[in-house]
C-alpha cells in the first residue's frame, strides 16, 4: 500500500488557520529544479508530476481560505518554492559538446543547476531541523529506508524562555546570505509580506538571469543562486508552468511531469 505523508499538507494547512486568525504566517520552500537524472526519463516525470499534484493541492488550500476570509491577497503571499542554479561565461571548450542532450545544452550555454540535497527547516527562528529524510513513502514508511534527523533549540541561561534571536536564527541568516548573496533589513522579518514581495524580486530577477540566452556580463549574471521555480499560480491556486514552451531551459522536459503509463506509483511517490 502506498503510505500518505502529512508534511506537505500540514504547511498548508497551518497556512489557512493563520489566514482564519487574520495572521501572517509564510513558508519558504526551496526544492531541486528537478530530480536527479535525465528530467525527460518517464520516472523522473512522474515524480514531477505528483510533486505538481501536491503544489496545487497546498495553493488550492489557501486559495480557498482567502476566499473564506474574503481578504484581498494571492497563495504566493504565503507560500513560495524556489530552485537554486548558476550561470556562468562556458570555456570555448564546452562547444566542442555537439551530441544533442540536456547536459550538454546546459553546459553550452554555461547553466548549472545546483542540486538541492539537503533535508533541513528552521521555524521562526526558534527551532531547526536538519536530517536524511525525504517527504516521501521510502522515508516515511518506517519499513524501509533508515532515517535520522536532529532538531535543535537555544534557551535563555537558567529559564526555558526560547531564543528567537540566536543561533538558529543565526543559521537562517547564513542560507540567506549564501543563497541571496545579500543579506536586507527586510529579511529580518521574513513573515512579513513586504519580506515575501522582495524575496519573489529578487528571485524571479535571477531566474530570468539564468534563463536569458545573452552574453553574460557582471550586470547580466544572477544576483545570487536561489531562482524563483518556474510554475506560475493563479488567485485559485491552479499551477501552470512559467517558460513559454512549458519545458525546463536546455531540455525537452515537462515542468509539470507527466503521468507515466506503465510505472507503478510505488516507485515514483
Amino acid at each position: 500500500a502506498v503510505v500518505s505523508t502529512q508534511s506537505t499538507g500540514e504547511i498548508s494547512l497551518q497556512i489557512c488557520e493563520m489566514i482564519e486568525k487574520g495572521r501572517r504566517f509564510t513558508a519558504y520552500i526551496l526544492v531541486p529544479l528537478f530530480p536527479e537524472g535525465d528530467p525527460s526519463a518517464p520516472h523522473i516525470q512522474e515524480i514531477l508530476f505528483w510533486q505538481t499534484k501536491t503544489m496545487a493541492m497546498m495553493y488550492r488550500k489557501i486559495a480557498k481560505a482567502i476566499r473564506r476570509a474574503n481578504i484581498d491577497a494571492h497563495p504566493c503571499d504565503y507560500l513560495n518554492f524556489f530552485c537554486l542554479g548558476k550561470r556562468e561565461a562556458p570555456p570555448d571548450a564546452m562547444q566542442m559538446l555537439t551530441a544533442d542532450t540536456s547536459a550538454n545544452k546546459m553546459a553550452r550555454n554555461g547553466r548549472g543547476m545546483i542540486y538541492v540535497h539537503s533535508k533541513a527547516m528552521v521555524v521562526d527562528d526558534i527551532y531547526a531541523i536538519v536530517g536524511s529524510a525525504n517527504i516521501n513513502q521510502r522515508s516515511m514508511d518506517g519499513r524501509r529506508d533508515t532515517e535520522i534527523a536532529m532538531g535543535c533549540w537555544e534557551v535563555q541561561p537558567n529559564t526555558e524562555n526560547l531564543v528567537t534571536d540566536g543561533h538558529v536564527q543565526g543559521l537562517r541568516k547564513a542560507l540567506w546570505v549564501e543563497h541571496f548573496g545579500v543579506y536586507e533589513d527586510i529579511f529580518e522579518k521574513p513573515t512579513s509580506i513586504e519580506c515575501v514581495r522582495r524575496v519573489q524580486e529578487l528571485a524571479s530577477k535571477n531566474w530570468e538571469a539564468y534563463i536569458s540566452n545573452r552574453p553574460l556580463t557582471e550586470d547580466s549574471a544572477p544576483k545570487g543562486h536561489i531562482l524563483s521555480y518556474p510554475i506560475k499560480v493563479s488567485r485559485h491556486g491552479e499551477l501552470s508552468a512559467a517558460t513559454p514552451d512549458g519545458y525546463f531551459p536546455d531540455t525537452t522536459a515537462p515542468i509539470l511531469g507527466t503521468k507515466s503509463s506503465y510505472l507503478p506509483s510505488r516507485l515514483t511517490v
